[in-house]
């Protein structure tokens, strides 16, 4: 069945609070205008910019994980990015500045993203990763992603 297909969405509540505490940090910014630093402006445009992209991010379809029979695409600020299964070597969690995620290596034969697979995996010991486990444990999304890649992926 390659037009099987399954899209996984971030749960909000974690976007709402940096939402929040951005429009926090706005506020005091601009409560801070009448010093002399410049600070005031800064958490402003900073935190402003920050609040743009967490509603963005809450837009129904701009951030979301679609696994097909040719792949999985990524989409973050609407922005897509297919990987097809047989570019996927393996998957794996891995921890990303202590957040469990699902991290993955791409084949031998891979020959795109180089510069940017090698400083990853000295980083991360994965060439890339998933952004966000999509309000799943990270053990659970490596299950669906390895079925998808065992079923698809020859």
């Amino acid at each position: 069945m390659k037009n099987e297909r399954l899209t996984l969405r971030p749960k909000l509540g974690k976007t709402i609070l940096l939402l929040i505490a951005s429009l926090a940090f706005s506020i005091g910014g601009f409560f801070m205008i009448n010093e002399k630093s410049g600070l005031g402006w800064f958490g402003i445009v900073f935190f402003g910019l920050c609040s743009l992209v967490f509603i963005i991010q809450m837009v129904p379809g701009s951030t979301e994980l679609t696994l097909s029979g040719e792949g999985f695409e990524m989409t973050s600020l609407f922005r897509k990015n297919l990987i097809k299964w047989k570019d996927v070597k393996t998957f794996e969690v891995g921890n990303i500045l202590r957040n469990k995620t699902v991290m993955f290596d791409y084949v031998d034969q891979h020959n795109e993203y180089n510069t940017g697979k090698s400083v990853a995996k000295r980083l991360s010991g994965s060439h890339a990763a998933l952004p966000t486990t999509y309000g799943l444990k990270a053990d659970e999304l490596l299950d669906i992603m390895n079925t998808w890649k065992n079923k698809y992926g020859a």
